[in-house]
């Protein structure tokens, strides 16, 4: 019997846990310090973060239909060069992100595996005195659980994608953002796949004032050309509890999301999904 979770996940989920180790332990005048050089946005179906969340399946692309469902992940971002230049204020940071989601039916038994997708990107942050840059070389794919695929007899497609993105936050207040980007796939699977993908959003977070909780409103829209014409949409509203050094920093929200599916199996299947989300933060 196959395993239920492929051996590419399996790999990339023992990179992510030994990569910040290994590299925190490094010592070069050019490596960046562990701190919040990769800003990170509070919506967004599919960001590097590690987190937990409850779904309420409204509107399901797979065949388990309505119901309730679960998804796990486990992300990183890790700064790895900081390039300071002529202003200590505006560095220009690279690094490596990595993450990789897993869908579980609860409408059965079983909890069976529904599919996962995972990504690898090498972004180039420059930071600025309004907001930052970013370029990244992205790869995604996605797999169908095997037991998924054994229930329904649905083995799935070859569904991955290497790209080029550009990206760009701007601070309207401090405490208040926007942001939007266009991502460009120059080598698809299936070789039938569009290749654009845009993106903008919006996000407000009380400012820092020695709050332990920041209370926070965020909406992500994303139009995937391979998708169809319809935007998928979502919105989070929850709070933020700072890392204190006692306790780490967590990050708790209300989520709902419709439009086209994130996950990568069902990519242009419609869906719909409110949710609780756990997300840690540094």
């Amino acid at each position: 019997m196959r395993p239920c979770v492929p051996r590419s996940t399996t790999a990339l989920a023992i990179l992510l846990t030994l990569l910040p180790s290994f590299l925190s332990g490094q010592e070069s005048a050019r490596s960046a310090p562990l701190r919040p050089l990769f800003p990170e946005l509070l919506a967004g179906p599919r960001e590097a973060v590690s987190s937990a969340a409850l779904l309420g399946i409204l509107r399901n692309p797979n065949a388990h239909g309505r119901g309730v469902e679960a998804e796990l992940s486990i992300g990183t971002r890790l700064p790895v060069f900081q390039f300071q230049g002529l202003s200590t204020g505006n560095p220009l940071v690279v690094g490596l992100e990595a993450a990789a989601f897993a869908r579980f039916a609860l409408q059965v038994l079983q909890r069976e595996l529904v599919a996962t997708d995972w990504f690898f990107a090498v972004p180039v942050v420059w930071h600025r005195r309004d907001g930052w840059f970013r370029f990244r070389f992205y790869h995604t794919s996605s797999h169908m659980g095997d037991e998924y695929a054994r229930r329904f007899e649905d083995t799935g497609r070859d569904f991955s994608r290497d790209a080029a993105e550009v990206f760009y936050f701007h601070d309207v207040l401090s405490h208040m953002g926007v942001y939007g980007g266009a991502r460009y796939a120059y080598n698809v699977h299936p070789n039938s796949s569009k290749r654009w993908v845009l993106r903008a959003g919006g996000q407000l977070q009380r400012p820092v004032e020695n709050v332990i909780f920041r209370p926070f409103l965020a909406t992500d829209v994303e139009w995937d050309q391979d998708a169809g014409e319809s935007p998928r949409m979502e919105v989070r509203a929850g709070a933020e509890l700072k890392n204190t050094g006692i306790l780490q920093g967590l990050r708790l929200s209300l989520t709902f999301l419709t439009g086209p599916s994130p996950l990568g199996q069902f990519n242009g299947e419609s869906a719909t999904q409110v949710g609780l989300t756990l997300q840690m933060t540094r």
